[in-house]
């Protein structure tokens, strides 16, 4: 098996590793509000993306430490690294959202039968409180690929900075986002957020997040194979 095979197999098993964990982690809870919902009768709103999407943050935060320089020992490079966290970052979205929905459909199924009254939060209800699969799953797949996104680029400019000059950054862009709400017009922008389409908002969270993830591409072509430590 060569580098690059070796590569892709090493980060497919780890993406199918946290996906297999935290879909497990739906399935529970999903059973709970389901046989809480058929035992008690009660008509209540529950939400399930949260792990999920955390299995995104999870898989991108921990995949990238400890998957990066074990592939460049076994002779990949930094870019062919990159290049195949990245599809498989994508899969890990893509499949997430895939079960998600499935498990959303069921539910939705069971409700229109009037079998059960439990309701499950989704983005996409932003958009229209009726059920409509590929608008709302179009939503999810972009708020996946931001939270992809945000996670690889904090995680690559934490290799890159150090935990020091990282912490600051932190401070520094939280400092100017409070300077901006304390002193900007929020209310302002609040209202024309709420008055734009709801698909094109998500749709530009998205892309923000694939920018953000492709950013790291030339973070990554010679970054170290350790992170720095906090005196650096």
């Amino acid at each position: 098996m060569n580098a690059i095979k070796g590569t892709n197999r090493m980060i497919w098993d780890d993406m199918r590793l946290y996906l297999t964990i935290f879909t497990s982690i739906a399935l529970g809870l999903t059973a709970i509000y389901v046989a809480i919902g058929f035992l008690f009768h009660v008509s209540y709103t529950s939400q399930l993306f949260g792990p999920m999407y955390g299995g995104i943050c999870t898989f991108a935060i921990a995949g990238l430490i400890t998957l990066y320089p074990v592939a460049i020992g076994m002779g990949s490079t930094r870019i062919q690294f990159m290049k195949s966290f990245y599809i498989m970052g994508a899969g890990m979205v893509a499949g997430t959202m895939v079960i998600l929905h499935v498990i959303y459909l069921i539910v939705h199924l069971l409700n229109t039968a009037g079998w059960l009254e439990v309701t499950l939060f989704q983005p996409g209800m932003l958009y229209s409180s009726r059920y409509l699969v590929l608008p709302y799953l179009w939503m999810d797949l972009m708020l996946g690929f931001l939270v992809l996104g945000l996670s690889v680029f904090m995680t690559v400019c934490w290799i890159r900075l150090g935990m020091r000059n990282f912490l600051f950054l932190l401070f520094g862009l939280g400092l100017v986002m409070s300077l901006v709400v304390a002193f900007g017009d929020m209310r302002q922008f609040t209202l024309w957020i709420a008055y734009q389409n709801r698909m094109l908002v998500f749709t530009v969270l998205g892309v923000i997040g694939g920018a953000l993830l492709l950013s790291t591409y030339p973070m990554m072509k010679h970054a170290p194979l350790v992170r720095k430590s906090s005196k650096d």
